[in-house]
């Protein structure tokens, strides 16, 4: 099984990302959600995870996502996404989900967000 995500811990959280990855969908939601869980460790509070490859999300791709963010919450946390593109933003907001997830442009000022 190729990995897809990529993760950086930082001292105010865990940064993932995606490598090779461009549509979070029914044919890799599944597995990358997986994946996320298995890269975030138990202490890990805080993420940040940075959509900037991704070009499409679709309804499976977003309930990870969702899963994600129920696990940070969990854990009295936050989740940031950063390098959202205009084709999901707007998917984001016909799925009425811009008020679910927290955005930020970049990977730093989700970070700066974080820490403050």
């Amino acid at each position: 099984m190729t990995q897809h995500v990529k993760i950086l811990n930082q001292p105010a959280c865990s940064v993932l990302s995606f490598e090779g990855l461009k549509n979070l969908d029914a044919n890799s939601a599944h597995r990358v959600k997986a994946e996320i869980k298995g890269l975030l460790s138990d202490e890990t509070i805080n993420a940040v995870i940075d959509l900037s490859s991704i070009q499409f999300i679709d309804s499976t791709g977003f309930g990870a996502l969702i899963s994600v963010l129920k696990t940070v919450k969990g854990r009295n946390g936050n989740l940031i996404l950063t390098g959202v593109s205009s084709e999901v933003r707007e998917l984001m907001d016909l799925m009425q989900l811009l008020n679910v997830f927290q955005l930020s442009d970049t990977v730093e000022e989700a970070i700066s967000k974080l820490n403050a």
